[in-house]
């Protein structure tokens, strides 16, 4: 019998609106240890994905400097920056930590349903090369989330009722 993607995903979903402020999505993405968390739209369907990657690609495009790390750029206390922070520069870490994140989030998301096999699932993020994939109904409506951890979870536990046999 194959896995099947509900069978595996991590529900309920931790996500965030597009209009959501760039300093809160990073909280958020640091107070839960997440690389990446799903955009919904009001009727909860997925119209996109935010991810370190994307915080450190638009950050740096507007800084103009790496930032040591993405959980922590908007943190109080922090030295975000590879550079002294000057008026200026805290002048434009506010800008950037008050945009919204449909600015910088990926839009071109691939999802899985409920009950797409876990090898789909796995297939789609290596040819994608992509750490995560919402699971969605059949109405696109967003049910869970599968990532990199998942799949390993899924595997252990496959080996090892295997290996009872």
């Amino acid at each position: 019998m194959a896995v099947l993607a509900k069978d595996v995903m991590t529900s309920p979903v931790i996500s965030v609106k597009a209009d959501t402020s760039l300093k809160r999505a990073a909280e958020i993405l640091d107070e839960n240890k997440f690389s990446g968390m799903p955009v919904t739209d009001d009727q909860n369907k997925v119209i996109g994905i935010l991810s370190e990657t994307d915080i450190l690609r638009y950050t740096q495009q507007i800084i103009g400097q790496p930032l040591r790390d993405p959980h922590q750029v908007f943190t109080k206390g922090k030295e975000v920056l590879h550079v002294d922070i000057t008026h200026r520069g805290v002048e434009v870490i506010e800008l950037v930590a008050a945009t919204s994140i449909e600015t910088l989030m990926t839009t071109d998301v691939v999802l899985v349903k409920e009950e797409d096999s876990l090898y789909k699932v796995s297939r789609l993020m290596y040819d994608n090369a992509i750490n995560r994939i919402p699971v969605t109904d059949e109405d696109d409506i967003l049910k869970g989330i599968i990532t990199r951890a998942d799949l390993i979870r899924a595997l252990v536990q496959k080996w090892e009722t295997f290996n009872q046999q």
